[in-house]
């Protein structure tokens, strides 16, 4: 067994972590417009404390943030954007307990996006970004 080597694969690593978290956010913020329609985000932010505001704000930057990251331009700037949007989430599952399928939701999921944000945040996009760290 130790012979067997699995070298890091960081930029494989960022590339599945920009992915997956750009397409998450990306997805979300499109499904606040179209889908559940904004009027009705707000409420629900409403009825969890948040100023109306920051329902917009939180939908905005689910779109900005989540193009760079699928992109892979901007990677860090972009984990630093979608970081208090993760705390929100977070926040608003909190009283739910840990385990998600809870009704309502749990945290763990979001606690989870707000580890993968950091993760990537700290190894940036990698070398499968358009702009790498060399640029």
């Amino acid at each position: 067994m130790n012979n067997l080597r699995f070298p890091p694969k960081t930029d494989s690593a960022a590339l599945l972590l920009r992915l997956f978290l750009g397409g998450m956010f990306l997805l979300h913020g499109i499904g606040k417009v179209f889908i559940v329609g904004l009027d009705m985000v707000v409420i629900g932010f409403l009825e969890r404390g948040f100023p109306a505001w920051t329902a917009y704000a939180a939908t905005l930057i689910e779109l900005v943030g989540g193009i760079p990251l699928l992109l892979g331009i901007y990677t860090r700037i972009s984990c630093l954007l979608l970081l208090p949007v993760a705390f929100g989430i977070f926040y608003y599952h909190l009283p739910y307990g840990w385990v998600f399928h809870n009704l309502g939701g749990g945290y763990e999921y979001p606690q989870l996006i707000i580890i993968a944000i950091l993760a990537l945040f700290w190894i940036d996009g990698g070398k499968y970004a358009l702009q790498t760290k060399n640029q």
